[in-house]
C-alpha cells in the first residue's frame, strides 16, 4: 500500500497570491522534480500528477465561507506526495541534494516553519458495499 504525505503550506506575507502560486508551480516544481531521489522514490499516482498533486486555495471563496461561520483552514495550498513506503519518503527528505536544493527553495515562497505534515494512506470510498 502506497504512503501519502500531505504538506499544508502558507505563503510568505511579502508575496501576492499570484506570485506565490506562480513560483510554487513554476521554479519550485522544476527544482523539486529535477532532484534524482524524487524521481526514484516518489510514485506517480495519477498520470497528470507528475509525481505529486498540488491544491491552490481560492482566497475569495474561502473568505466567503469563513464569513458564513465555516471553519476555513488558514493555509494557502497543499501538496500530496505518494511513495511505496515511509522509508522512501524519509530517503527523499534526508537526501543531501534534496536538502541542498528543495528545502532552501521552499523558504523563497513559503513559511516553512508554519507548514504541517500529515502522513497516511489512501482508501477508496465505499458506499453500499461498492467502491465509488
Amino acid at each position: 500500500m502506497a504512503v501519502r504525505v500531505t504538506l499544508l503550506i502558507k505563503k510568505l506575507d511579502t508575496l501576492t497570491d499570484e506570485e506565490f502560486h506562480n513560483y510554487w508551480e513554476g521554479p519550485h516544481a522544476q527544482i523539486f522534480l529535477g532532484v534524482p531521489i524524487v524521481k526514484e522514490k516518489i510514485l506517480k499516482n495519477q498520470p497528470q500528477a507528475a509525481n505529486r498533486t498540488t491544491f491552490h486555495v481560492d482566497k475569495t471563496t474561502s473568505a466567503a465561507l469563513a464569513a458564513q461561520g465555516l471553519p476555513v483552514a488558514e493555509y494557502d495550498g497543499e501538496v500530496n506526495l505518494w511513495a511505496a513506503s515511509l522509508e522512501d519518503i524519509m530517503a527523499m527528505y534526508t537526501d543531501p541534494e534534496y536538502q541542498r536544493l528543495v528545502l532552501p527553495d521552499g523558504e523563497v515562497f513559503s513559511k516553512t516553519k508554519e507548514s504541517k505534515i500529515m502522513i497516511g494512506y489512501d482508501k477508496d470510498f465505499v458506499a453500499n458495499g461498492k467502491v465509488l
